[in-house]
C-alpha cells in the first residue's frame, strides 16, 4: 500500500453532501469552491450514481467540478442510515487531501456531515443541531417551548396507541422524512386508524395538534453562535383545501410585518436552545390563533424549492456564496432585501404531462426536470417593473402526474420579483392566467370513462369497445396498493389509467375540476361503491346521464338512504345511528336483545354484525371500527359512521334493476344463501328467485318508489331486502347504485341471454334498453373452507366437467392461510352453473362446489392474516 502524502502536500478539498440534483441546481456552491481552488468531493444518495458520473464527464456540466463522489445507500425513514457509507468516504479522503470544510445542502446528509466536520474541526452547526434538526421527535424533546402538542409513536408502541384519546383534527407526520412526505391532517380516531396502516412498520410517527395559521420560514446564516443574517419567508401550502401541506409559493421577504419580529425573536431562541455554532438553518413556524409562534420542523442545511434564487432576487447577492464562507470559517455578511420575490408553484389536473404554455409574455417555460438544471435567473435592480423571471417545468413531458401528496408531485412553478408585495400580487395574478399545464393523454378516440377499476369489467369491455376508448380514473393510493401501473398495456380498450380523486365524496365536483372532458366521451360509468358519488357528479358536470348527485350520495350512505325514505310505505327496520357501544347495547335492548351493527359507507358486507342477547357489545363494535379494505379505499375517503338496526328475520334477497330516465327496465330478483354465522356473508345466489307474484311485484314497486324517491336518474341499482316474518314483506336492507357484485352478473346474463353491461352502457349513453325475460336458471355457489393454512385444493377440473357448470374459479393456493369469513373477501372461490330452471341450477351449482376440497390444518392467530 502507497504511504500517503504528507498532510501539507495534499491537495485542499470540501465535502458537499446532499442530492447531486440540488448540488447541480445550484452551480454557486461549486463555482465558489472550484474559484478557491479547492477539490469538491461530492457524498449522494447511491441512487445517483449513473446520472452523476455521466454528467460529470460532461466539460459543459456543473458536475465536472465534481473531483470525487461518494455514493451512499440509505433510507430516508430510517436513523442514520447513510452514516456508515459518508464516515467510510471520509476516512479514504482524509488520507488524500486536506478537507478544510463541509456543507449539506440535502436534508438525508445533514447529520453525517455534522460528524464529518466536528471530527475534521472544521465549522459546523453541532453535533446537538446536526443530530435534532435531522430528527422531529428530537425537535419536540429539545424545543418544548415552541412546539405543537404531540405524542411520540415509536414503532413498537403503534399497535397500543389509543385513537380515542387523540384531540382532532390532528396532523401524523413521519419524523424521517423530508419534502411533506407522509404528512396528512387526521380528522378522527378511524382515519388515524386507518392511516396507521400505510407507513411502515420501522417508522417512529407524530401526531400532533394541528395549527392552523399563516405558515413561514425563518432562514438564518449563523456564525460563532450568532446570526448575521435572518429572513422571514411567507409560505401557502395546500392543507387550506386538502389533508396535506405541500407548499405552493414563497414570498422572500415575508409580506406580514406584523409577524416578522415574532418570528425572529423566537428563531433566535430556538437557535441558541440547539445551539447551533456555524452555518445555514432553515426552520418552518405557523402563528397560532394567539399570535404565538409555533415550530412545524428545523433542518440545518441550505432551503430548498427556489429558496436561495428568491433570496438573490430579492437582495441582489448569493446566498450559497456565504454558506461556504461560513463553512471555510470566513467572516459572512448578507443585505437586506431591496425587492420582494415569489416561487408559485401550480396545483394540475392530474394525468400525463403533455405540455405547458405561457400566453402574453416573453418567457419561455425551462424544463429542468429532463436535466435538473435550472437556467441561471439574474435579480433586477431596484426600481424595475414587475418582472417574470422563469417558468420551471419541474417533471419531464410524458410523466404521470398524481395529485399532490409531497413536494415531489409538484410540476411547473414560476419567480416573479417586483418592488412592493401589491405589485407582485398583480403580477402573480396575470401570470397564473398566462400558464398552461396540459395533462393527461390525447383524449380524442375515447368515447367511456370508467370511475373505479374493476378487471372483469374491462375484460369484458376489451370485446365490446374499440382498442384506446377508455379512460380508467382512479384514486393513486389504489393505483399504488393494486399495482396497476401498465393497464393500458393490459387491457387493448384502455387509452389511458389517470390518476384522479374519484373517492372524494366530500367534494365528489372536484373529480369533473381534475379530468378533462374528452370530446367524443358517450358515457362515464360508475365502477366500484366508493365512486359511485364522483361518477354521478362528473357525468352532471358534463351533460351526460347518470345517476344523479343527490341520489347518488344517498345511496352511498345506508344512514341517508334510511332518512330519505322515512315517512314513505317503503318498509325498512328500525334504525339509529350510533358513535360507542353504549349506544349499541342501548338499541339492542330495546329490540328484544337482538341488532344488526353496520358501518354505513362500506360495501361486501364489510364490518356488518349480527348480535344476539349474549354477544359482548364492545368486542363487536371494535372489530366493525377495524373493518377496513386500505387496498380499495384511498387516504381521504370519507371515514365510516355505524349505524345499529332492528334485526329482520325471513329470506334475504337482491333486486337488480336497469333505469332509464327514471324508468325500471330489466327487472331481476336474485335468491340469496347466507352464512350461518354473526356475520350474513353470502354463499350463494340463484336468479332468477322462486317467489310468489305477488312478492316479485310487490318488490318492483318497492324499488320503483326508492328510486323515485331519492330521484335516481339512469343507471343500474342493486338492492338488498329482507322477506320480514310473518307476513313476508319486503324490507330493505340497503341499496347501491352500481353494478352488483358476487357473481350476479354473469348469472343475469346466463339467465336472460343478454349482457347487463351492454344495458348499463346503453342507459348511459342515453338508450333505453330491451327488457329480456328469464330463459333459465343460473347459480353461484361459493366455497367456505375451514380457516387456516392450505394443505391441498383438489375437485377442480371434476368440478368444471360436472353438469350445467360454466366457471370455476379458486382464491387460494397450498400454503396460503384461510381467514374466517366476515366478509365477501374471505371466500375462497364461486363455481357457477346454469340449468333448465332456478332449482336445476342450484342442484348444478351445489353439487360442483361439494366436488371441490380445500384441506386446511390450524395456524396460530399470528399468522391467520398473512
Amino acid at each position: 500500500m502507497d504511504e500517503p502524502l504528507p498532510v501539507e502536500e495534499r491537495p485542499e478539498a470540501f465535502v458537499l453532501a446532499g442530492s447531486f440534483l440540488v448540488v447541480c441546481r445550484s452551480p454557486a456552491y461549486l463555482a465558489e469552491l472550484t474559484s478557491r481552488g479547492l477539490k469538491v468531493l461530492l457524498v449522494t444518495p447511491a441512487g445517483s450514481r449513473e446520472e452523476a458520473l455521466a454528467q460529470a464527464a460532461d466539460p459543459d456540466h456543473p458536475a465536472s467540478a465534481i473531483t470525487e463522489f461518494a455514493f451512499v445507500d440509505g433510507d430516508p425513514g430510517r436513523d442514520n442510515s447513510y452514516l456508515p457509507g459518508a464516515v467510510s468516504a471520509a476516512r479514504g479522503w482524509r488520507e488524500k487531501y486536506r478537507l478544510v470544510g463541509a456543507c449539506a445542502v440535502g436534508e438525508t446528509q445533514v447529520e453525517p456531515t455534522g460528524l464529518l466536520a466536528d471530527a475534521l474541526g472544521v465549522p459546523t452547526p453541532g453535533l446537538r443541531a446536526t443530530r435534532v434538526c435531522r430528527s422531529k421527535y428530537l425537535q419536540r424533546w429539545y424545543l418544548p417551548e415552541f412546539s405543537p402538542g404531540v405524542r411520540i409513536v415509536a414503532p413498537e408502541e403503534r399497535d397500543r396507541l389509543d385513537a380515542s384519546a387523540v384531540r382532532y383534527p390532528a396532523v401524523l407526520k413521519p419524523t424521517g422524512r423530508h419534502s411533506s412526505s407522509g404528512v396528512e391532517t387526521v380528522e378522527d380516531a378511524d382515519r388515524l386508524t386507518a392511516l396507521l396502516a400505510y407507513y411502515p412498520a420501522h417508522e417512529t410517527l407524530l401526531i400532533e395538534d394541528r395549527i392552523s395559521g399563516q405558515e413561514y420560514s425563518v432562514e438564518s446564516l449563523v456564525q460563532g453562535g450568532t446570526a448575521v443574517f435572518a429572513g422571514v419567508t411567507r409560505k401557502d401550502t395546500t392543507d387550506s383545501h386538502t389533508t396535506g401541506f405541500v407548499e405552493l409559493s414563497h414570498t422572500v421577504p415575508g409580506d406580514r410585518p406584523a409577524h416578522e419580529q415574532v418570528l425572529l425573536d423566537a428563531n433566535a431562541r430556538m437557535l441558541a436552545a440547539l445551539d447551533f455554532r456555524d452555518g445555514v438553518a432553515h426552520a418552518e413556524w405557523r402563528i397560532d390563533a394567539d399570535g404565538r409562534p409555533v415550530l412545524m420542523e428545523v433542518a440545518a442545511r441550505t432551503p430548498g424549492d427556489g429558496l436561495c434564487v428568491l433570496y438573490e432576487l430579492a437582495t441582489g447577492a448569493s446566498l450559497e456564496r456565504e454558506i461556504i464562507r461560513i463553512a471555510l470559517g470566513e467572516p459572512a455578511h448578507y443585505p437586506a432585501p431591496r425587492r420582494t420575490a415569489r416561487q408559485v408553484y401550480l396545483e394540475h389536473t392530474p394525468g400525463v404531462l403533455r405540455d405547458v404554455t405561457v400566453d402574453g409574455f416573453d418567457v419561455a417555460p425551462a424544463w429542468v426536470g429532463e436535466r435538473g438544471l435550472w437556467p441561471r435567473v439574474e435579480p433586477g435592480a431596484a426600481g424595475e417593473p414587475p418582472t417574470l423571471r422563469a417558468v420551471l417545468v419541474h417533471q419531464d413531458r410524458g410523466a404521470e402526474l398524481g395529485e399532490l401528496r409531497s413536494s415531489e408531485d409538484r410540476a411547473v412553478s414560476f419567480l416573479i420579483d417586483a418592488d412592493d408585495p401589491e405589485a407582485l400580487d398583480a403580477l402573480e395574478a396575470e401570470v397564473r392566467a398566462a400558464v398552461t399545464v396540459h395533462t393527461g393523454p390525447d383524449p380524442d378516440g375515447v368515447t367511456h370513462v370508467l370511475v373505479g377499476y374493476s378487471p372483469v369489467m374491462l375484460g369484458k369491455l376489451d370485446h365490446m369497445l374499440p382498442a384506446g376508448s377508455v379512460w380508467v380514473l382512479e384514486e393513486p393510493d389504489v393505483i399504488a396498493a393494486r399495482g396497476l401501473d401498465g393497464l393500458a398495456d393490459r387491457h387493448p380498450c384502455v387509452a389511458a389509467l389517470l390518476p384522479a380523486p374519484t373517492q372524494d365524496e366530500t367534494t365528489p365536483d372536484r373529480l369533473a375540476r381534475a379530468v378533462p372532458r374528452p370530446p367524443g366521451v358517450r358515457a362515464v360509468v360508475p365502477v366500484v361503491e366508493y365512486a359511485v358519488a364522483t361518477a354521478a357528479a362528473l357525468a352532471e358536470e358534463w351533460g351526460l346521464p347518470g345517476a344523479g348527485s343527490k341520489a347518488a350520495l344517498a345511496l352511498r350512505d345506508k344512514g341517508l338512504l334510511r332518512a330519505a325514505l322515512e315517512g314513505t310505505d317503503l318498509a325498512q327496520p328500525a334504525w339509529t345511528e350510533v358513535t360507542g357501544p353504549e349506544e349499541v347495547a342501548a338499541f339492542r335492548a330495546a329490540h328484544g336483545g337482538e341488532a344488526v351493527l353496520k358501518p354505513a359507507n362500506r360495501q361486501a358486507s364489510l364490518g356488518v354484525q349480527l348480535l344476539g342477547p349474549d354477544d359482548d357489545i364492545t368486542a363487536a363494535w371494535e372489530r366493525t371500527r377495524a373493518a377496513d379494505e386500505p387496498a380499495l379505499r384511498a387516504r381521504h375517503a370519507a371515514t365510516a359512521r355505524y349505524l345499529a338496526e332492528q334485526r329482520l328475520h325471513g329470506p334475504e334477497v337482491s333486486v337488480e334493476a336497469v333505469v332509464h330516465e327514471g324508468t325500471l327496465g330489466l327487472v331481476n330478483v336474485t335468491a340469496k344463501t347466507l352464512l350461518s354465522s354473526r356475520h350474513p356473508v353470502e354463499t350463494g345466489h340463484t336468479v332468477p328467485a322462486a317467489l310468489p307474484a305477488g312478492t316479485e311485484a310487490a318488490l318492483r314497486r318497492s324499488l320503483g318508489r326508492l328510486a323515485e324517491t331519492v330521484g335516481f336518474t339512469s343507471g343500474i341499482l342493486h338492492s338488498e331486502w329482507i322477506l320480514a316474518e310473518p307476513d313476508g314483506r319486503p324490507h330493505l336492507v340497503e341499496c347501491a347504485g352500481r353494478m352488483p357484485g358476487g357473481g350476479i352478473t354473469a348469472l343475469i346474463d346466463l339467465a336472460y341471454d343478454t349482457d347487463i353491461l351492454r344495458c348499463l352502457l346503453d342507459v348511459l349513453e342515453g338508450r333505453a334498453p330491451e327488457v329480456p325475460a328469464p330463459r333459465r336458471g343460473a347459480a353461484v355457489r361459493f366455497l367456505t373452507p375451514p380457516p387456516g393454512r392450505v394443505e391441498t385444493v383438489t375437485g377442480a377440473d371434476r368440478a368444471l366437467a360436472a353438469p350445467g357448470v360454466r366457471e370455476v374459479h379458486l382464491g387460494v393456493a397450498e400454503g396460503a392461510v384461510v381467514r374466517p369469513v366476515t366478509s365477501s373477501w374471505e371466500r375462497s372461490g364461486y363455481v357457477i352453473a346454469d340449468g333448465a330452471d332456478q332449482a336445476e341450477a342450484a342442484r348444478n351449482a351445489e353439487h360442483a362446489a361439494a366436488l371441490i376440497r380445500v384441506e386446511t390444518v390450524a395456524v396460530p392467530p399470528s399468522e391467520e392474516g398473512s
